[in-house]
C-alpha cells in the first residue's frame, strides 16, 4: 500500500480554499510589478526569478506525503506558463495593469 497523504481526508472545501488562495495570489502579482516599474528588469529575468521560487517551493508537498510524479502535461504547462507570464510582465510594464489583464 502507498503512503498516506495529508490530502487524503480533504473534502471539496479544501479545493475551494486552494482555488480562492490561488486567485488572490496569482491575480495580484501584477500589482507589485506595476509598483516596481521604476526598476528596470527585463521581463524574462523577472520571470526567471518567479520560476526559480516556484521550483524551490514546489518540493514542499513532498513533506506533506505526496509522491513525485512526472507528467508531460506538466512540462507543457510550465513552458506555456513561462511564456505567458513573461508576456504579461512585458504588457503590464508597457500598457499598464488594466490593459494587460
Amino acid at each position: 500500500m502507498g503512503e498516506m497523504s495529508v490530502f487524503d481526508g480533504c473534502s471539496d472545501a479544501c479545493g475551494w480554499a486552494a482555488a480562492i488562495v490561488s486567485v488572490v495570489s496569482f491575480g495580484s502579482f501584477g500589482v507589485t510589478i506595476k509598483l516596481s516599474s521604476s526598476v528596470e528588469v527585463h521581463p524574462l529575468v523577472m520571470q526567471s526569478y518567479k520560476t526559480i521560487v516556484c521550483f524551490l517551493t514546489c518540493w514542499l508537498v513532498v513533506f506533506l506525503g505526496e509522491e513525485i510524479r512526472w507528467s508531460n502535461w506538466g512540462l507543457l504547462s510550465g513552458l506555456l506558463w513561462v511564456t505567458g507570464a513573461a508576456c504579461g510582465i512585458f504588457g503590464i510594464r508597457n500598457d499598464g495593469l488594466a490593459a494587460a489583464v
